[in-house]
């Protein structure tokens, strides 16, 4: 039996001198218009096949054409160590050249190192026609985005050494990769204009390639077997009008799908088989395995190599690339990662062809290669997740995926073996979440039992009691009457007891059957009253026919009408889009001012999460986000704004707010007022005036709604040891007269001052809440003070008290003045207001059993942010009390990046938060992405944990002020965004510029 060699090539290219066939047409017009053009540029889709038509096509013909052709040159080789100051593009061009010769032939690297391009060629190819191919050009683009000068130095380079009318040169890259080539043309001779697209394999050309090359081994691919496997491969999926999913014939192949399918199939055939028929293509097996073991193949090599979960890049094909629905969806490529996963994972995997690349609007997008590959990875990923996780992380993934149905917890000894098999593996939030689930399901089940187990053991007792005084009866009776007569007597006594038992229940049905009779005729009544209600609207309707249309045209045309706006606005949108992505762009090649010039068109042309993002990233990383900082370097644990944005308070050091702040140093409250020119503040001016507490420790204060009054939290200290608190004092003082409102209101008990205290104001400002912990946060002793303690502050009594175990880490009251949210080690405890008295409350049970550091509810009141200790920050539903969306996560390994301070912007669209390590973060609240961070311009000394201990924003939203061992105030304006923005461009979009990013709008000022 002869052994015939597979004469395809599987998922590699095609080399030179292999025969690559269906690309005959696209091989004579390639060449022509190089010969004729001199310089020509190839792209295509990823995996269409440049490779394989220059290597086994292209170069062959070139060589019989009596040109020099030159080894294919990679720009991505790194050059030595001792040279990593030379232009890496120009060395990897030279040494990918010098492949070409013997080693013993080759220039010393130290010589080539010295020379350009131009002079190379010259020694290397004198008085030649000369062919030099660029294979995977965009590398030239992907390798070191940043480093623009060295890229716009080897394009000038190739310009120097092409304009030799004896060389030659194709340039080969993908085709996602244009538009970012365009800034560094301009060196080309031709500016490469000549293009060439190459496309996927059409129809013909698949059945060439496929039965040709069996065709060169003596065996034959019938022509049956040829069109049944071209169709199953160009197969695609059509959402038709009523939603409902149709498999249709596409134009096109994917020639790297259809040489995977050849070569598995050629490898199962027995030797000798002359011949490849239907019959073959069943014995084999279907299409879908052979795309199975590839996509399989190919997700495990890229997950070894780049470090990265196999489970987290198969969880992305199922969840980000194909919908519910089995339709290829798309994943827009982010500057660091394309929705959670890395851009170096997302770029070897269209490297392997199974995901596709496509710009489009300035912006890249991936999906599927094909939709041929949505059923192998489906089916491929079902059987590795049943092979490598639990039953319980399948069940999970199932339970999210189903709306998180009780049906589908575990119990029973399935649960234990779950709980088990979880402390040995790492769970994702999801499956913490689902057995957390069937744990409270198992409490409940066994609370179920419990009460079951007690109705039966009172029913037996029942029973057995009954019989006993049934026993002792009759005895009693027996003794004193003959035995025949008591029965006779017993028995009709039983007889008139069932008999007043079946009177009884008959008129209870009666009296169920009247209550029946009666709710009948009232449904009835109330029918027919819905009846004669409907009629005479029907009445009014046939009277009003005329006004009816009318109105129904209207509603036509107002939905005309916002249709029309809808489809502007997306335009806006996508348009804003393009502008973003290249903005992101010129940021990566180092050029400023187009960078900032398109963010701010961008911004200017939709306000979303995108766009502020990009205004955001320059402005903040040039510093123009800070407007001032105090010179001050003591503790600042709270602040506040007052309500007209006057005020701000703080212990200890001075706090900046828009025109005042107010700094505490050992007790002082001392105001200052911030001058401003323009839009940036200059310097402060400190109030002659101080407010002075009456107490010599001042340890809390806050500031009302209303910003007139400040309430201030002191401690009375024992006269023989002043290590020890005799009583809490809280007292109102007036901004404007610096004098006591009402009356001290005081908490008596023996309390360590190593404490920490807190004290808010209600939204309505009709009450105040106190908390106090000590060092080891129990305040459990009678003679302590209660960790929490409300106070009405009209009559400056105190409402109640609540001991809380673990202390309070924070506490704030919801926008209605109605909950008192508390958060400690414990997790999250939910007070009801109305509930607390006189005597101490009842403590509420924990919403949420997580530790949590910081809270901030949203002004609506229908969220409630909570800053986790696991690092994340958590958005929680307050009507549901379930959380919501992704956790934000500052992806940072590190405790302290903790957060200890959050606060709402006043609209409720952006979130900041404040964190152990000093560094600030911003976050769009719709989308649940970050919008910007980390800020680090919180000075924190070495050995000292000093966070950002309190954030608040100004009522207009345009400031927002941050508190550690100083004060920061941070500009939230976006007016100013846009002022330091076009600041740092220092100067306007050129009409060229104008031309190539805006196309036929009209010309107006972005940066005036």
């Amino acid at each position: 039996m002869t052994v015939l060699s597979n004469p395809y090539v599987g998922p590699r290219s095609f080399e030179t001198g292999e025969v690559l066939y269906g690309r005959d047409r696209e091989l004579r017009s390639l060449t022509a218009l190089l010969i004729s053009e001199r310089i020509v540029l190839l792209h295509s889709p990823s995996g269409a096949g440049k490779t394989s038509l220059v290597k086994a096509g292209l170069l062959p013909f070139l060589i019989g054409e009596n040109f020099t052709v030159l080894p294919v040159v990679r720009v991505n080789i790194e050059p030595p160590s001792d040279y990593r100051q030379y232009n890496r593009y120009l060395i990897s061009t030279m040494i990918s050249l010098e492949e070409g010769y013997p080693e013993s032939q080759r220039i010393p690297f130290t010589e080539l190192a010295a020379m350009n391009l131009n002079e190379y060629l010259d020694q290397r190819t004198p008085q030649k026609d000369i062919a030099i191919v660029f294979d995977q050009f965009e590398e030239v683009l992907t390798i070191s985005p940043e480093d623009r000068d060295s890229k716009q130095a080897f394009f000038a380079e190739l310009g120097t050494a092409l304009r030799n009318k004896q060389r030659w040169a194709l340039f080969s890259m993908r085709e996602d990769y244009l538009g970012a080539l365009a800034p560094y043309v301009r060196p080309i001779p031709n500016r490469l204009v000549t293009r060439f697209r190459l496309d996927l394999l059409g129809n013909d050309a698949a059945m060439q390639a496929m039965q040709k090359p069996a065709q060169a081994a003596g065996v034959t691919f019938s022509e049956s077997a040829a069109q049944k496997l071209v169709d199953d491969l160009r197969r695609v999926q059509v959402q038709m009008p009523d939603g409902t999913i149709e498999k249709q014939l596409g134009l096109y192949v994917e020639p790297v799908q259809l040489q995977v399918v050849c070569y598995r199939l050629w490898e199962n055939k027995s030797g000798d088989d002359r011949e490849i028929n239907e019959k073959d293509l069943d014995s084999v097996g279907n299409v879908n395995d052979s795309l199975a073991e590839y996509y399989a193949a190919s997700i495990a090599k890229v997950a070894q190599s780049n470090d990265t979960p196999e489970r987290s890049i198969r969880e992305w094909f199922e969840r980000k690339l194909i919908s519910s629905d089995g339709i290829r969806g798309q994943v827009r490529m982010g500057a660091e990662n394309s929705d959670n996963l890395p851009n170096t994972v997302v770029r070897k995997l269209v490297d392997a062809h199974i995901i596709r690349a496509e710009q489009r609007a300035g912006q890249i997008w991936v999906e599927l290669s094909h939709d041929r590959m949505i059923e192998p990875v489906r089916e491929n990923n079902r059987k590795w997740f049943d092979s490598n996780l639990h039953l319980f992380q399948r069940q999970a993934s199932l339970w999210v995926d189903q709306n998180r149905s009780e049906g589908l917890l575990l119990r029973g000894s399935e649960f234990e073996k779950a709980e088990q098999e979880s402390k040995q593996i790492q769970l994702t939030p999801d499956e913490k979440d689902y057995l957390d689930a069937c744990k409270v399901m198992k409490q409940r089940a066994l609370r179920d039992q419990n009460q079951k187990r007690w109705i039966v053991a009172g029913l037996v007792g029942s029973i057995l009691l009954f019989f006993v005084a049934l026993y002792y009866s009759i005895s009693a009776t027996s003794a004193n009457l003959g035995l025949i007569e008591q029965r006779k007597i017993a028995e009709s006594a039983s007889t008139l007891a069932i008999i007043q038992k079946d009177n009884a229940y008959a008129a209870s049905t009666k009296a169920v059957e009247q209550q029946y009779l009666a709710e009948t005729a009232q449904a009835k009544a109330i029918n027919q009253q819905a009846t004669a209600e409907w009629a005479s609207t029907q009445a009014v309707a046939s009277a009003n026919t005329a006004a009816t249309a009318e109105a129904v045209a209207m509603q036509q045309r107002d939905f005309a009408s916002r249709q029309e706006q809808l489809a502007l606005e997306q335009q806006k949108k996508a348009e804003a889009g393009a502008l973003v992505a290249q903005s992101i762009l010129e940021q990566n090649q180092g050029n400023v001012a187009l960078t900032n010039l398109l963010a701010v068109a961008a911004f200017k042309m939709n306000d979303d999460e995108d766009t502020r993002t990009r205004l955001l990233v320059p402005v903040g990383n040039s510093g123009g986000l800070l407007l001032f900082k105090t010179s001050s370097t003591a503790l600042t644990p709270t602040l506040g704004f007052g309500a007209d944005n006057n005020l701000i308070t703080s212990i200890f050091s001075g706090c900046p707010q828009d025109n005042y702040f107010v700094c505490t140093p050992s007790g002082l409250i001392k105001i200052w007022k911030i001058q401003n020119t323009g839009k940036s503040p200059t310097q402060l001016v400190p109030d002659p005036n101080p407010i002075i507490g009456k107490g010599p420790m001042l340890d809390a204060f806050t500031v009302s709604p209303d910003g007139t009054t400040i309430a201030v939290a002191e401690c009375d200290p024992n006269n023989e040891n002043i290590f020890t608190c005799e009583q809490e004092n809280i007292i109102l003082l007036d901004l404007k007269t610096r004098t006591q409102v009402g009356q001290t209101m005081s908490l008596t008990g023996s309390i360590s001052n190593q404490k920490s205290v807190s004290l808010v104001y209600s939204p309505d400002g009709k009450m105040l809440a106190l908390s106090i912990n000590t060092s080891n946060g129990l305040n459990s002793s009678p003679s302590f003070l209660p960790a929490i303690s409300l106070w009405d502050v009209q009559s400056n009594t105190r409402i109640g008290q609540l001991d809380l175990p673990n202390g309070v880490a924070q506490m704030t009251f919801s926008p209605n003045s109605k909950t008192l949210a508390i958060a400690n080690s414990r997790g999250l405890f939910l007070l009801d207001v109305a509930t607390v008295n006189s005597a101490n409350a009842v403590l509420p049970k924990a919403t949420s059993s997580t530790a949590i550091t910081s809270l901030a509810y949203s002004p609506d009141g229908k969220i409630l942010a909570l800053g986790n200790n696991d690092r994340t920050i958590t958005l929680m539903n307050t009507t549901t009390l379930k959380l919501f969306g992704q956790p934000y996560s500052n992806q940072n390994k590190n405790q302290n990046s903790v957060a200890e301070s959050l606060a709402f912007s006043p609209d409720g669209k952006i979130l900041a938060s404040g964190h152990r390590d000093g560094g600030v973060y911003l976050w769009d609240v719709s989308s649940q992405t970050k919008l910007f961070g980390p800020l680090y311009n919180h000075i924190i000394p070495v050995n000292d944990d000093y966070p950002v201990f309190d954030m608040a924003f100004s009522s207009d939203g345009k400031l927002l002020v941050t508190s550690s061992n100083e004060i920061i105030l941070w500009n939230m304006d976006p007016a100013s965004w846009i002022d330091k923005a076009c600041r740092l461009a220092g100067r306007d979009f050129t009409p060229n510029e104008w031309q190539t990013y805006m196309g036929d709008k009209k010309f107006e000022k972005t940066c005036p």
